[in-house]
């Protein structure tokens, strides 16, 4: 079967272009013809279809993209699409992003960004050939409330993890070598932040949090804006806090650490999180996250309520100084149970795919 799979760049791979990769990998294992439509890529292993890429905007260009999907797939003619942008069309969409309908409240809703992908999220789902794979149950309610398309047509994914996460996770660096390369002192209380979107991801919260914990220390990897350095220099927490770029070992990080920090603003379902209780972390998550629900259900960590406010997140902080070894305990735990489902996620998506070329 001959499979197109289009996501807008393959750059800067953030979860939803490492999750476009592993699928694309799995289908091609499975003997299907795949190719990647693309704007720009790295060099790799799977075929690429290089679309240009148009428009003055972030939401211009994502209108031209989707109409330069469509072109594509009407002059090659893959048995199946699956696009992981807003694509109206597609065979398949899966949902990485919380919807933008959420957002349009206000002033928000007037400006041509928002009307413009409202038009492609329209598109995609409200009509009734399109299927969606959607991370978590809460995030297919969420668009269902917004929606009114047939529940046959979402299926709600297994929790995402990549193969390379579980193979890392028994071959992780010792946890003093890790230490002792970032200069952590190999007793310090460290907490992880990871993340290529920093501030979607709630990394300024987390260092505004750590200035009142004068033990603790931070690891941020994912990003190395400059903001992040100058308010760490700010809020004169600079020695305690280590940046790191896109890339690092996250399992190795998460090895030497000893719980996750993510008060993410967006999360439709959060990897990192998942990544984390893999690693036999806790972790402090806002309860927008996708995977909230998990940290929540296992007792491994602590969810944050929504909105945000710096006070629970302080108290979270503490809370989790104090509760470490049983949260770690909760977490491990969970850790062995996801060792079971290892996988899943593509075999669903996969299996979707081959059975409606069937159908």
């Amino acid at each position: 079967m001959k499979i197109a799979l289009a996501i807008f760049q393959l750059e800067t791979l953030g979860g939803k272009e490492r999750d476009c990769l592993a699928i694309a990998a799995n289908l091609q294992r499975r003997g299907h013809d795949v190719t990647l439509v693309t704007t720009r890529a790295a060099p790799g292993q799977l075929p690429l279809a290089i679309v240009p890429r148009k428009g003055f905007s972030n939401h211009g260009r994502a209108r031209h993209f989707a109409k330069a999907v469509m072109a594509y797939r009407s002059r090659h003619k893959p048995d199946m699409t699956l696009s992981f942008e807003r694509v109206p069309g597609a065979d398949f969409h899966y949902a990485a992003d919380a919807a933008v309908a959420l957002r349009m409240t206000g002033a928000a809703s007037l400006l041509p960004r928002q009307r413009t992908y409202l038009r492609l999220e329209r598109g995609v789902f409200e009509t009734s050939r399109t299927r969606f794979f959607f991370l978590t149950q809460a995030q297919r309610d969420q668009y269902a409330a917004l929606y009114d398309f047939d529940p046959a047509q979402g299926t709600v994914l297994p929790i995402v993890l990549h193969e390379e996460r579980f193979d890392a996770t028994r071959a992780t660096a010792a946890r003093s070598a890790t230490r002792g390369q970032l200069g952590l002192p190999s007793d310090a209380i460290v907490a992880l932040a990871a993340a290529v979107k920093p501030k979607q991801k709630g990394l300024d919260r987390s260092l505004e949090a750590l200035a009142r914990f004068p033990n603790l220390h931070l690891v941020s990897a994912g990003s190395t804006d400059s903001w992040i350095a100058e308010q760490a220099r700010t809020l004169k927490i600079e020695d305690r806090v280590r940046i790191l770029p896109y890339g690092a070992n996250v399992m190795d990080l998460m090895a030497a650490s000893d719980f996750l920090l993510h008060p993410a603003r967006a999360e439709a379902a959060g990897q990192v999180i998942a990544e984390s209780m893999l690693a036999g972390r806790p972790a402090i998550v806002s309860g927008i996250c996708g995977y909230a629900g998990e940290i929540a259900r296992s007792g491994a960590g602590i969810v944050l309520s929504e909105p945000f406010d710096p006070r629970d997140l302080a108290a979270a902080v503490t809370a989790m100084l104090e509760r470490l070894p049983a949260m770690t305990a909760a977490a491990r735990i969970e850790a062995e149970r996801l060792q079971s489902q290892r996988g899943q996620w593509l075999s669903v998506i996969a299996d979707a795919l081959e059975k409606s070329s069937r159908s």
